[in-house]
């Protein structure tokens, strides 16, 4: 029975032991979750500040458009009066419900009125029926005031301004992804760079050992070992630099890396990438095509044309603002309910319509505006001009880079390969007896500088497209 029970024992831990070694093996096997130029531009699309604090403005925007949509909110006016002692005891009440409208200035408006008691003899229009006076009119203004009102204008411009503010937040996504991209593009350089030093350090250390052995067999002198030594300890040193630039790259690259909180994240150097994607070869120079297409996409473009037509609609408020005020207002009125016989003159209903002119005779103020507003044109045409050139030099600079990067892998490539080829050579040479480790010191860090030419000429080639994407104004990676 002891016996059974132990070999159950025996069977139960087995289990346990191979379940977790499988476990174990799993984990080992699991592929690395590499960060890519993708995710860090979804992560610093929901998280980064810079990116709220526009989104903050884009609100605050749509808040000055809601708030010039209140101009033509319906307002209540309301107005009482009581005089019980004195030569004529009467009260009085008027209430007026007015609607501005977008419809050339105009407005209506709607009132009722009450007056009770004793009026005097100028003053027996405030007098009325029982039940009141009903009246509804309408205001009109003929010339300035009629086209364009500052109520319409700050509708249009604050709607303007609400189209330039979502301008500016892909004008900050743009620029933050083109930021995001090169710091990215610069710790994976980081890294493989740092690949590239470990495998020269390997290459020292691992020939350590055999360099002992013969010397102290005597068929390498001493001097050998000590050179050896020397190369380890600067290979290391190379190392600890090249640690030092991938944590700077690291720390570079976590200003746009966040967690779900908003805190900041440096990535692990386990989640580098094995290798740079292949270059593309770039045909040609920039086609117009993509030139204009730059020009229509560029969220700061987009931002000073938006300006622009709000420029255009104060100039055109200025110039109204400096013809005649003339304005029409007509009404008709009733008054209902009983009526005493000596007030007979309220019954019948009263139409009336006036016309009024106001117009300042020196103008300084509407000349001095109209002044401001041609200056404000002028400046975002100037503005606009400077920005088009720029977007088409960026993107001829930007494809221009790209292009020299792209020769530029190609002839380190070709760099890396004869170096390669003059490393192996050597070291056959230095197995044979003909050569020293020096030459073939040498030789690896040449070998290892065009490694780290080839590295860099790839990080500069994929910086180059991050920069072309954004001055043609693409989003994404």
């Amino acid at each position: 029975m002891i016996r059974v029970l132990l070999v159950l024992l025996v069977i139960c831990l087995f289990g346990h032991v191979r379940e977790a070694m499988a476990q174990e093996t799993a984990v080992a096997s699991a592929p690395r979750e590499i960060l890519t130029l993708a995710e860090v531009l979804a992560v610093l699309a929901a998280t980064h500040p810079q990116l709220e604090a526009a989104r903050q403005r884009l609100r605050a925007a749509e808040g000055d458009t809601l708030a010039a949509r209140g101009g033509f909110d319906p307002m209540l006016r309301a107005r009482g009066q009581y005089a019980p002692i004195g030569a004529y005891p009467r009260g009085t009440v008027d209430v007026e419900v007015r609607q501005a409208t977008p419809l050339w200035g105009l407005s209506v408006y709607g009132g009722w009125r009450l007056g009770l008691g004793s009026f005097a003899v100028y003053d027996l229009r405030g007098k009325t029926a029982d039940g009141g006076e009903l009246r509804a009119g309408l205001g009109l203004p003929l010339w300035q005031g009629g086209p364009i009102d500052r109520r319409r204008a700050d509708l249009r411009v604050s709607a303007l301004a609400q189209d330039g503010a979502t301008a500016d937040v892909d004008a900050r996504m743009l620029e933050l992804q083109r930021t995001a991209g090169r710091a990215y593009w610069a710790w994976v350089g980081a890294g493989l760079r740092l690949e590239v030093q470990r495998s020269l350090l390997a290459l020292a250390e691992d020939r350590d050992e055999a360099l002992r052995k013969q010397i102290t067999a005597g068929s390498v002198p001493p001097v050998e070992g000590l050179d050896n030594r020397r190369a380890i300890l600067d290979r290391a040193a190379r190392i600890v630099a090249a640690e030092r630039a991938l944590q700077q790259a690291a720390f570079d690259l976590a200003r746009h890396l966040r967690d779900p909180e908003g805190e900041v994240t440096v990535p692990a150097p386990t989640r580098l990438p094995e290798a740079f994607p292949e270059p593309q070869r770039p045909v040609g120079d920039v086609p117009e095509a993509l030139l204009d297409e730059a020009l229509a996409r560029r969220p700061d473009l987009r931002r000073l044309l938006l300006q622009r037509e709000a420029a255009t609609v104060e100039l055109k408020l200025a110039r109204n603002n400096r013809s005649a005020r003339i304005d029409l207002d007509a009404y008709a009125s009733k008054d209902v309910g009983s009526v005493d016989p000596a007030y007979a003159y309220l019954r019948p209903a009263e139409f009336v319509a006036g016309v009024s002119v106001e117009l300042p005779l020196a103008l300084r103020t509407a000349r001095g505006k109209l002044r401001r507003a041609q200056a404000d044109l002028a400046r975002i045409d100037a503005e606009l001009r400077m920005a088009r050139d720029v977007v088409a030099l960026e993107l001829r600079d930007a494809y221009s880079a790209l292009t020299a990067a792209h020769a530029r892998v190609g002839l380190a490539r070709e760099q890396l390969a004869a170096a390669h080829a003059l490393e192996q050579a050597e070291r056959s040479r230095f197995r044979l007896g003909d050569s020293t480790l020096l030459l073939v010191n040498l030789r690896e860090q040449a070998a290892t500088d065009a490694a780290l030419q080839e590295l860099d000429a790839l990080s500069e080639y994929h910086r180059a497209a991050v920069d072309l994407r954004a001055a043609a104004g693409l989003f994404g990676p």
